[in-house]
Protein backbone atom coordinates (compact mmCIF):
# COMPACT_ATOMS: atom_id res chain seq x y z
CA UNK A 1 0.00 0.00 0.00
CA UNK A 2 2.96 2.23 1.01
CA UNK A 3 4.84 1.67 -2.14
CA UNK A 4 1.16 2.28 -4.61
CA UNK A 5 1.13 5.22 -2.47
CA UNK A 6 4.34 6.50 -3.06
CA UNK A 7 3.90 5.57 -7.07
CA UNK A 8 0.67 8.01 -7.24
CA UNK A 9 2.55 10.84 -5.47
CA UNK A 10 5.59 10.31 -8.04
CA UNK A 11 3.59 10.78 -11.11
CA UNK A 12 1.87 13.39 -9.91
CA UNK A 13 4.95 14.96 -9.20
CA UNK A 14 6.57 14.27 -12.34
CA UNK A 15 3.72 15.57 -14.46
CA UNK A 16 3.36 18.79 -12.17
CA UNK A 17 6.95 19.30 -13.57
CA UNK A 18 6.52 18.50 -16.93
CA UNK A 19 3.49 20.54 -17.20
CA UNK A 20 5.44 23.96 -15.50
CA UNK A 21 8.51 23.23 -17.23
CA UNK A 22 6.77 24.15 -20.62
CA UNK A 23 4.27 27.12 -19.63
CA UNK A 24 5.03 29.03 -16.36
CA UNK A 25 8.50 29.96 -14.48
CA UNK A 26 9.23 27.12 -11.79
CA UNK A 27 11.20 28.54 -8.69
CA UNK A 28 9.57 28.65 -5.78
CA UNK A 29 10.47 27.95 -1.75
CA UNK A 30 7.81 28.05 0.96
CA UNK A 31 8.31 29.64 3.83
CA UNK A 32 11.76 31.46 4.52
CA UNK A 33 12.89 34.42 4.53
CA UNK A 34 14.37 36.92 1.44
CA UNK A 35 18.30 36.71 1.74
CA UNK A 36 20.46 38.96 2.38
CA UNK A 37 22.48 40.37 -1.09
CA UNK A 38 25.71 38.14 0.06
CA UNK A 39 23.98 35.05 1.33
CA UNK A 40 24.50 33.35 -1.74
CA UNK A 41 26.88 34.71 -3.96
CA UNK A 42 27.52 31.12 -5.91
CA UNK A 43 23.70 31.27 -7.40
CA UNK A 44 22.35 31.28 -10.32
CA UNK A 45 19.19 31.67 -12.28
CA UNK A 46 19.00 29.05 -14.47
CA UNK A 47 16.91 30.22 -17.49
CA UNK A 48 14.95 28.68 -20.62
CA UNK A 49 13.93 31.75 -23.53
CA UNK A 50 15.35 34.50 -20.72
CA UNK A 51 12.33 32.97 -18.05
CA UNK A 52 13.77 31.45 -14.82
CA UNK A 53 13.39 27.90 -14.29
CA UNK A 54 15.53 26.24 -12.13
CA UNK A 55 18.54 27.27 -9.81
CA UNK A 56 22.39 26.36 -10.56
CA UNK A 57 25.51 27.02 -8.20
CA UNK A 58 28.67 28.27 -9.70
CA UNK A 59 31.72 25.83 -9.41
CA UNK A 60 34.09 27.61 -12.04
CA UNK A 61 34.71 30.57 -14.25
CA UNK A 62 32.90 28.56 -16.82
CA UNK A 63 31.06 25.56 -14.94
CA UNK A 64 27.78 25.43 -12.88
CA UNK A 65 26.21 22.82 -11.00
CA UNK A 66 22.27 21.76 -11.73
CA UNK A 67 19.43 18.98 -11.60
CA UNK A 68 19.81 17.43 -15.06
CA UNK A 69 15.94 17.35 -15.39
CA UNK A 70 16.19 21.11 -15.51
CA UNK A 71 18.16 20.96 -18.64
CA UNK A 72 15.15 18.07 -20.39
CA UNK A 73 12.43 18.53 -22.22
CA UNK A 74 10.27 15.86 -23.35
CA UNK A 75 12.67 13.31 -22.34
CA UNK A 76 15.27 15.30 -24.92
CA UNK A 77 18.27 17.79 -24.13
CA UNK A 78 17.24 21.17 -24.28
CA UNK A 79 19.28 23.24 -27.39
CA UNK A 80 22.59 25.14 -24.76
CA UNK A 81 21.20 28.21 -27.39
CA UNK A 82 17.68 28.75 -25.29
CA UNK A 83 19.13 28.51 -21.86
CA UNK A 84 21.16 31.50 -20.14
CA UNK A 85 22.28 31.86 -16.33
CA UNK A 86 21.74 35.35 -14.57
CA UNK A 87 24.88 35.51 -12.17
CA UNK A 88 25.54 38.11 -9.49
CA UNK A 89 22.28 39.12 -8.57
CA UNK A 90 19.35 38.64 -5.88
CA UNK A 91 16.62 39.47 -8.37
CA UNK A 92 15.46 36.99 -10.84
CA UNK A 93 14.75 40.02 -13.35
CA UNK A 94 17.59 42.46 -13.14
CA UNK A 95 21.14 43.15 -12.01
CA UNK A 96 24.12 41.44 -12.14
CA UNK A 97 24.89 39.51 -15.89
CA UNK A 98 23.29 37.53 -18.27
CA UNK A 99 25.63 34.15 -19.57
CA UNK A 100 25.07 32.24 -22.55
CA UNK A 101 25.37 28.63 -22.24
CA UNK A 102 27.99 26.56 -24.36
CA UNK A 103 27.13 23.23 -23.33
CA UNK A 104 25.30 20.54 -20.85
CA UNK A 105 26.68 17.24 -19.64
CA UNK A 106 24.20 15.18 -17.82
CA UNK A 107 25.38 12.70 -15.75
CA UNK A 108 25.92 9.63 -17.53
CA UNK A 109 23.63 7.33 -15.85
CA UNK A 110 21.06 9.94 -15.40
CA UNK A 111 17.27 8.54 -15.53
CA UNK A 112 14.15 10.65 -13.95
CA UNK A 113 15.29 11.25 -10.46
CA UNK A 114 18.57 9.23 -10.43
CA UNK A 115 22.00 10.53 -10.79
CA UNK A 116 20.20 14.04 -10.87
CA UNK A 117 23.01 16.07 -12.13
CA UNK A 118 24.44 18.39 -14.99
CA UNK A 119 27.11 20.31 -15.34
CA UNK A 120 26.74 24.08 -17.10
CA UNK A 121 29.73 25.41 -19.31
CA UNK A 122 29.26 28.80 -19.98
CA UNK A 123 30.39 30.43 -23.25
CA UNK A 124 32.91 33.23 -21.51
CA UNK A 125 34.54 32.89 -18.12
CA UNK A 126 32.87 34.55 -15.15
CA UNK A 127 34.57 37.80 -13.54
CA UNK A 128 34.33 37.22 -10.15
CA UNK A 129 32.98 39.88 -7.74
CA UNK A 130 31.46 40.03 -4.04
CA UNK A 131 28.42 39.40 -5.71
CA UNK A 132 29.62 36.23 -7.59
CA UNK A 133 31.52 33.30 -6.23
CA UNK A 134 32.84 29.78 -6.16
CA UNK A 135 31.25 27.05 -3.68
CA UNK A 136 33.00 24.39 -2.57
CA UNK A 137 32.08 20.78 -2.57
CA UNK A 138 31.87 19.18 0.35
CA UNK A 139 34.43 16.27 -0.18
CA UNK A 140 33.66 12.79 -0.43
CA UNK A 141 35.75 11.76 2.86
CA UNK A 142 33.46 13.82 4.94
CA UNK A 143 30.99 12.41 6.98
CA UNK A 144 26.96 13.96 7.02
CA UNK A 145 26.16 16.18 9.77
CA UNK A 146 24.23 15.11 12.69
CA UNK A 147 20.84 14.29 12.23
CA UNK A 148 18.53 17.75 12.70
CA UNK A 149 21.66 19.81 11.26
CA UNK A 150 20.23 23.26 9.91
CA UNK A 151 21.20 23.37 6.05
CA UNK A 152 20.71 26.14 4.34
CA UNK A 153 18.55 25.98 0.91
CA UNK A 154 18.11 28.76 -1.74
CA UNK A 155 15.23 29.73 -4.71
CA UNK A 156 13.30 31.84 -6.56
CA UNK A 157 9.78 32.76 -7.45
CA UNK A 158 6.27 32.24 -5.67
CA UNK A 159 6.01 31.56 -1.74
CA UNK A 160 3.19 29.89 -0.57
CA UNK A 161 0.41 32.53 -0.06
CA UNK A 162 1.33 32.74 -4.08
CA UNK A 163 2.87 36.31 -3.91
CA UNK A 164 5.46 36.93 -6.27
CA UNK A 165 8.98 36.75 -5.05
CA UNK A 166 11.66 38.61 -7.25
CA UNK A 167 14.43 38.23 -4.44
CA UNK A 168 16.35 34.65 -3.79
CA UNK A 169 14.98 33.29 -0.69
CA UNK A 170 16.57 31.13 1.83
CA UNK A 171 14.95 28.24 3.91
CA UNK A 172 16.79 26.88 6.94
CA UNK A 173 15.79 23.28 6.77
CA UNK A 174 17.02 19.81 8.54
CA UNK A 175 18.72 16.73 8.29
CA UNK A 176 16.60 13.91 8.39
CA UNK A 177 17.82 10.38 9.11
CA UNK A 178 17.92 7.35 6.99
CA UNK A 179 14.42 6.16 7.74
CA UNK A 180 12.70 8.67 7.57
CA UNK A 181 14.56 9.31 3.78
CA UNK A 182 13.22 5.86 3.20
CA UNK A 183 9.62 6.25 4.31
CA UNK A 184 9.29 9.47 2.02
CA UNK A 185 11.11 8.01 -0.90
CA UNK A 186 11.95 3.46 -1.25
CA UNK A 187 14.91 3.69 -3.63
CA UNK A 188 16.80 6.00 -1.18
CA UNK A 189 20.65 5.19 -1.68
CA UNK A 190 22.26 6.92 1.71
CA UNK A 191 25.29 7.81 -0.64
CA UNK A 192 24.04 9.09 -3.67
CA UNK A 193 20.66 11.30 -1.58
CA UNK A 194 19.84 12.95 1.45
CA UNK A 195 16.69 14.18 3.09
CA UNK A 196 15.90 17.86 4.85
CA UNK A 197 13.15 18.19 6.52
CA UNK A 198 10.53 21.52 7.64
CA UNK A 199 7.37 22.26 9.03
CA UNK A 200 4.02 21.65 7.33
CA UNK A 201 3.89 24.45 4.40
CA UNK A 202 7.79 24.69 3.85
CA UNK A 203 10.15 23.64 1.74
CA UNK A 204 11.05 23.36 -1.90
CA UNK A 205 8.50 22.73 -4.69
CA UNK A 206 8.08 22.41 -8.44
CA UNK A 207 10.87 24.20 -10.23
CA UNK A 208 13.49 24.32 -6.99
CA UNK A 209 15.41 21.64 -8.67
CA UNK A 210 18.96 22.43 -9.21
CA UNK A 211 19.09 24.64 -6.10
CA UNK A 212 21.97 24.48 -3.40
CA UNK A 213 21.87 22.81 -0.31
CA UNK A 214 24.88 24.41 1.73
CA UNK A 215 26.50 23.42 5.06
CA UNK A 216 29.06 25.16 6.27
CA UNK A 217 29.63 27.00 3.45
CA UNK A 218 29.77 23.91 1.20
CA UNK A 219 27.62 22.53 -1.38
CA UNK A 220 26.34 19.10 0.38
CA UNK A 221 22.98 18.89 -2.05
CA UNK A 222 21.46 19.58 -4.64
CA UNK A 223 17.57 19.68 -5.27
CA UNK A 224 16.03 17.00 -6.74
CA UNK A 225 12.30 16.78 -6.40
CA UNK A 226 9.60 16.43 -3.27
CA UNK A 227 7.51 13.74 -2.50
CA UNK A 228 3.45 14.39 -3.19
CA UNK A 229 2.52 18.21 -2.08
CA UNK A 230 4.78 20.86 -1.99
CA UNK A 231 5.05 21.40 2.17
CA UNK A 232 3.91 17.96 3.11
CA UNK A 233 5.22 15.96 5.83
CA UNK A 234 7.44 14.33 3.98
CA UNK A 235 11.21 15.36 4.05
CA UNK A 236 12.50 16.93 0.80
CA UNK A 237 15.35 15.01 -1.56
CA UNK A 238 18.54 16.25 -2.48
CA UNK A 239 21.07 14.70 -4.77
CA UNK A 240 24.14 14.21 -2.38
CA UNK A 241 27.35 15.89 -3.83
CA UNK A 242 29.93 13.71 -2.31
CA UNK A 243 28.38 10.62 -4.15
CA UNK A 244 29.41 12.41 -7.38
CA UNK A 245 32.70 13.42 -6.03
CA UNK A 246 34.85 11.80 -8.97
CA UNK A 247 32.29 13.19 -11.45
CA UNK A 248 32.28 16.42 -10.74
CA UNK A 249 35.91 16.78 -10.22
CA UNK A 250 36.55 14.87 -13.94
CA UNK A 251 34.12 17.49 -14.92
CA UNK A 252 35.53 20.29 -13.19
CA UNK A 253 38.96 19.56 -15.50
CA UNK A 254 38.01 19.62 -18.51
Amino acid sequence: MQRQLWGASLLLLLIGLAIAGEVAPQGRIWGGEEALADAAPYAASLRIDNVHMCGASILSETQLLTAAHCCYRNGKLIDPSRITCRVGSTNQYAGGRIVSVASITSHPDYDKLDNNLAIITLTTPLVFTDRIKVIELVDKNDPLPAEGTVISVFGWGHTVDGTSSFKIRQLNLKLATDAACQDAYSEHDATKSVCLTHTLKEGTCYGDGGGAAVYQGKLLGVSNFVVGACGSRYPDVFVRTAGFSDWLQQQLQH
